[in-house]
């Protein structure tokens, strides 16, 4: 029996997020993410039981939904026929069963991360106004959103373990380090020295780009931060209006409800 589209709109959502480094398994509820857990990319068989419990906790007073984007295709291919079998419900994603949340004002829409695109919307979903997403993760990706409410497109950078791990693996003698804060303005050591490098070029550079949008939009837009390194990269720059951890999962739960609703009478 088909269900009816603004049930579907309203629906309790299990939401299942792909990354570069890991999977990210949430419920929303009443458009609020409530739960979210962290797994690594090979660990599908502990995301099956994790989603399994998740989705008997979810409630049973509306229609229940599994909604996902990955970046990553072989990884949701290795988990669509597990979470399906388990939940007995189909995983929706972003960008193939379900529309993207946004218009794209780009030459290969196709192309772009669907982590950016669903990180974008949520963000203008709560703004309504030009704004910058700016992740931290794997890579950083800087993007632009404009008054319309259109994606116009991004920069992308290495991110900041992985410059880390490039100027280690790339020269004899630089140690791999981790990428904190140094709290000193002058690197007195070659572990400081690389992680002010890092950190003051990854500011330098989100500055920089951001000025850029904001030149040719003729406004200074919003930027918001997400990502595993969003805090560590907050405590370096004063120009940032807020940090959304979970930005993505909000993303794909908005392009479930959207796909939907275009639906309804």
């Amino acid at each position: 029996m088909d269900i009816p589209n603004d049930l579907q709109t309203n629906a309790s959502l299990l939401i299942v997020e792909i990354g570069n480094s890991h999977i990210s398994v949430a419920t929303s509820i009443a458009n609020q993410i409530r739960t979210n857990e962290r797994f690594g990319l090979d660990q599908s068989d502990l995301v099956v039981t994790y989603a399994t419990k998740a989705w008997a906790a979810m409630p049973d007073d509306r229609v229940k939904a599994v909604a996902g984007a990955s970046v990553v295709p072989d990884a949701i291919a290795k988990l669509r026929d597990p979470l399906a079998r388990a939940l007995q419900s189909p995983l929706l994603q972003v960008g193939f069963e379900l529309h993207r949340p946004m218009s794209l004002a780009v030459e290969q829409p196709e192309r772009v991360g669907i982590d950016r695109i669903c990180s974008a919307a949520a963000a203008y979903e709560t703004l309504q106004r030009s704004c910058v997403v700016a992740s931290f993760g794997t890579a950083i990706t800087i993007d632009c959103v404009n008054d319309e409410g259109v994606f116009m497109g991004g920069a992308i950078l290495p991110g900041l373990n992985l410059q880390a791990k490039c100027l280690h693996e790339g020269t004899a003698a630089l140690p791999l380090v981790k990428i904190e804060t140094t709290g000193v303005a002058f690197g007195a050591t070659t572990e400081q020295a690389i992680r002010n490098g890092i950190l003051c070029g990854a500011a330098g550079a989100l500055r920089e780009i951001v000025e850029r949008y904001a030149t040719e939009m003729h406004s200074w837009p919003q930027l918001v931060v997400t990502g595993g390194q969003a805090e560590l990269i907050k405590a370096e720059c004063d120009f940032i209006d807020s940090v959304v951890p979970d930005l993505c999962l909000r993303g794909i739960a908005l392009a479930y409800r959207k796909h939907f609703a275009a639906f309804d009478d």
